[in-house]
């Protein structure tokens, strides 16, 4: 089976379970998660081979590519198809802006309209921590000029693109080594699109044959 970007991760694992798991160890440290079966279960039908990419902060194409040789596709196959992919997928971008947003600016995590969900003790227990920051966006839903704050194992892409379809804006910071903080807020105007230079795997690149 060709995996693709936009496909599951509970699918790719579905090809052979072992061997995938594997392969994502290879591609980033941050998959380790994936080996406890609770979170698996969890996360792993809400999270695209594109989405994972961008949490462990490799560029698509790489991920594609050694996805598709653990599960025995072709080697000059998919160097060919990846030929055909744009050059921003061949990229790790940034997600953030450079600079804090100004609706967050001067915000304290203690301030009386933050509304501070820690889920530092689910990730130690190896729990899905979705439900509890849930009850979180519920209440920011209902109050216009509070700001989610999440206190977060990770930078959780799948998560700020889920509530970017609910028209929220997010920022995140990495305070300390594997201590994220991840403001959650109604944006009050159209952010640029600003883009870090991008992050080649020269090894990569040159094996899928597109420089």
């Amino acid at each position: 089976m060709r995996i693709t970007a936009d496909m599951k991760i509970r699918d790719v694992l579905a090809i052979d379970e072992e061997k995938m798991l594997r392969a994502f160890l290879w591609l980033s440290p941050m998959f380790e998660r994936l080996r406890h079966p609770m979170l698996r279960q969890a996360m792993s039908g809400r999270v695209t081979v594109s989405q994972a990419a961008r949490v462990a902060q490799i560029p698509v194409s790489e991920a594609l590519y050694v996805l598709n040789l653990a599960a025995g596709e072709d080697s000059g196959e998919i160097a060919k198809e990846l030929e055909c992919l744009p050059k921003f997928d061949f990229e790790y971008h940034e997600t953030n802006p450079p600079r804090k947003p100004r609706e967050i600016l001067g915000i304290a995590d203690n301030d009386d309209n933050v509304i501070f969900v820690d889920v530092m003790k689910q990730h130690d227990r190896h729990e899905d921590p979705l439900p509890r920051i849930m009850g979180g966006f519920f209440d920011l839903k209902i109050s216009p000029e509070s700001v989610l704050l999440v206190h977060h194992p990770f930078d959780p892409i799948p998560l700020r693109d889920l509530f970017a379809r609910e028209g929220f804006a997010s920022w995140a910071e990495e305070r300390r080594p594997m201590d994220w903080y991840i403001y959650f807020y109604r944006p009050t105007a159209l952010e640029g699109a600003i883009v870090y230079p991008p992050i080649f795997n020269k090894v990569f690149v040159k094996a899928a044959g597109v420089w």
